[in-house]
């Protein structure tokens, strides 16, 4: 058996990591504190004398409570170690701008806005906005530094095949800032020859009975294990195995596919995991339907000459439609009639067999369809689709019939993409997977992209997603 250190202990490291529930829970108490303080010094201490006093004071604690009630709402209280900056950023402004439309609502309702200065709330917004941020994305960012130079750190203990350790240890090293560290692992069978392990990594310390004596002389934060099909070794047993230590334990499948989510739920008592979901709220349907009739419609209407000028221009220039209609998969797996502008001169159907995709200098392409494939111009009769229903502005690209049955009998989880409505534009375009996927690696990065975006949707997102296509809407990817 191979002899193993035991974890650093780095200063600071236990206080963060036994009190870190306790402390988001002060700054649940510290964040409307802090909003109520600044309202007072920079808007009700301006108030005429006749709405100056108690009534100041009782406005002060309104804000207070509109605070201490939305913010939390806002997901801001958890922990961000696996979630990025950008996405608690993100959280905190949404959350913010909710607490001011409380607030402006309940002025205008009581018709107590005009007794104060536009300038004083302005500044107390944008001011209480600015020190929330600091306190929560600086302070977060903050202690991602104190995490990547060894402070509040968490030791692991691993268990599994060598390949799998190996992957693990390397994502934790890719990402410093978690605070996460791999005190030792433990294996069924040690690495091979052609299995060099990476830079920092420990050594195998051997099978359960090393692991079993490693925990009587060590202590760790967690052990991550990965299931093991063997004969004289079950999931039962490796659960009756870890359930008999009193640490935290985490399993970590090697069998995960991208986009998964791993939301826990209970059917009939028993204990099931989710793998794949739609977007389940009914608000958030509708509010993502809303947003797609009002751009598509505004679109349809101010580019309505754009769209008759490109389909004189095909029935000039080539014979045939100006449209090109074919079929795909859409919500659920039902097929629609997809809407585009010809550019080429064939007229494929989306069932064919062998269905080829368009390639560089491809002798089916028309001039005038090369110069719309490579500024997006020929996907702009889609936004009737959207108005129908069929698509939305934001999605996975919708492909053709033959190329999805090729690809779902390879791809884990391709046609999980259709829980959602296919898109004009999507995640994985802007993400630079556009044109011609000539691999099938290019593809399940496609797919890939398709299920994150799925899994993290949000009305933010699609704006985002949004603005990058506008910006890479010329790409030398479409031909």
């Amino acid at each position: 058996m191979v002899t193993i250190p035991p974890p650093i202990r780095f200063p600071w490291g236990g206080f963060l990591r036994d009190h870190a529930r306790d402390l988001h829970r002060l700054m649940r108490w510290a964040d409307p504190l802090l909003v109520m303080g600044l309202f007072w010094l920079l808007v009700c201490r301006h108030l005429p004398e006749s709405v100056d006093g108690e009534r100041g004071f009782a406005r002060t604690i309104v804000v207070g409570l509109c605070t201490a009630l939305i913010l939390p709402h806002g997901k801001l209280y958890q922990s961000y170690r696996q979630v990025t900056l950008v996405a608690l950023m993100r959280r905190l402004s949404t959350s913010w701008l909710l607490v001011l439309g409380a607030l402006l609502t309940l002025a205008f309702l009581t018709k107590l806005s005009t007794f104060y200065s536009r300038l004083d709330v302005t500044v107390w917004a944008l001011l209480s906005w600015g020190v929330l941020f600091l306190l929560h994305v600086g302070g977060r960012k903050l202690l991602r530094w104190h995490r990547a130079h060894g402070g509040n750190a968490r030791s692991i203990l691993y268990w599994g095949l060598p390949e799998a350790a190996i992957e693990f240890h390397k994502r934790l090293q890719a990402n410093p800032y978690l605070g996460l560290r791999m005190a030792a692992w433990f294996s069924p069978q040690p690495p091979g020859p052609d299995q060099p392990l990476p830079t920092g990594m420990p050594p195998c310390g051997g099978h359960l009975p090393d692991l079993r004596s490693y925990l009587n002389s060590h202590n760790v934060d967690q052990i991550v294990f990965s299931y093991l099909s063997r004969s004289d070794l079950s999931m039962q047993d490796l659960i009756r195995f870890f359930g008999d230590t009193c640490i935290p334990v985490v399993y970590a499948p090697t069998w995960v596919a991208p986009g998964m989510n791993f939301k826990a739920q209970h059917v009939g008592g028993q204990p099931c995991i989710d793998l794949w979901q739609p977007l389940d709220s009914i608000l958030d349907r509708q509010l993502k339907r809303t947003f797609d009739v009002a751009v598509a419609g505004t679109a349809v209407v101010v580019l309505s000459p754009l769209l008759l000028l490109i389909a004189l221009a095909i029935r000039l220039t080539s014979p045939g439609p100006a449209l090109f209609l074919q079929d795909r998969y859409g919500l659920d797996g039902s097929r629609f009639r997809i809407y585009k502008f010809r550019t080429m001169r064939v007229l494929e159907p989306g069932d064919q067999k062998g269905l080829r995709q368009a390639t560089r200098d491809d002798p089916r392409i028309t001039p005038v369809g090369a110069v719309l494939r490579r500024w997006s111009l020929d996907e702009l009769p889609q936004f009737f689709n959207v108005l129908q229903g069929h698509m939305s502005l934001v999605g996975p690209r919708p492909h053709a019939v033959d190329h999805n049955e090729q690809y779902r009998q390879l791809i884990p989880g391709y046609m999980q993409r259709h829980l959602f409505k296919p898109g004009i534009t999507g995640l994985a375009q802007v993400n630079g997977f556009r044109g011609e996927t000539a691999s099938l690696e290019a593809m399940a990065r496609r797919v890939a992209a398709d299920l994150d975006y799925q899994r993290d949707w949000s009305l933010a997102s699609d704006i985002k997603i949004l603005l990058k296509t506008l910006l890479q809407i010329r790409s030398p990817n479409a031909y």
